[in-house]
């Protein structure tokens, strides 16, 4: 891995290009050679490409007009990118990315976009595992009714590791409520094992509202007690 240093002609670098890949974490930007990590074509993993391929082919047997309807509110969906700046989706994006949210908080698709709304935070205040009683439970307080709080975790990761967005994997999907105490102790289980007290393992929950919409990702470190 190779450090870099912008100048005048070129002030910052994000993604794939031939075969290396720009980036940077607290050391600065870096270039690296590009790796294509093994596939190991999980049951879960073809459920879910399945899924997104099924919502892609969608795009094109809805009407005209509602096509229409996500092409229009591509300006009001617009996210901002690794570099700050904010990007419109195309309105197939638009539709792939709303209905791929509803389809894994288990929510019905839609065919026409509806206007943003503000969604919830889940305000995740803990997750506590307790091995003796076999609970493992992350608790919120965000009023989140009417719509689904996803949960993913981590497996059990080595001491030390903080980086963990890539390890994320979905547990379990919860109706969503004022405040709300959710056990993934047996998704966790069937998963990745049962938790061990001192295990190094993260939890992720986000809220998706009935369109589509998500909040950001809340990450918190569980708590794994005897």
């Amino acid at each position: 891995m190779a450090k870099i240093k912008f100048g005048m002609m070129m002030t910052d670098a994000s993604g794939k290009l031939g075969g290396q890949v720009f980036s940077k974490n607290r050391g600065g930007s870096y270039v690296r050679t590009k790796v294509t990590p093994l596939n190991p074509r999980t049951t879960a993993q073809s459920n879910v490409r399945g899924i997104f391929a099924a919502i892609s082919s969608d795009w094109s047997s809805i009407s005209e007009s509602d096509r229409a309807s996500f092409n229009g509110f591509v300006n009001d969906y617009a996210r901002t990118d690794v570099f700050g700046d904010l990007r419109n989706p195309s309105g197939k994006a638009l539709f792939q990315r709303l209905n791929q949210n509803l389809a894994i908080s288990e929510q019905a698709s839609i065919t026409v976009c509806p206007p943003p709304i503000a969604v919830p935070f889940s305000n995740t205040r803990s997750a506590v595992g307790d091995a003796s009683n076999t609970e493992f439970n992350v608790t919120t307080d965000g009023d989140t009714d009417g719509s689904q709080i996803v949960v993913w975790a981590t497996p059990r990761l080595s001491q030390g590791t903080t980086f963990v967005k890539n390890k994320l994997r979905q547990l379990k999907v919860a109706q969503g409520e004022p405040s709300a105490i959710i056990d993934i102790w047996d998704s966790y289980t069937a998963k990745f094992g049962a938790p061990q007290v001192g295990d190094n393992i993260f939890v992720g929950v986000r809220v998706i509202n009935a369109q589509g919409q998500a909040s950001p990702l809340e990450v918190v470190k569980a708590v794994i007690n005897a």
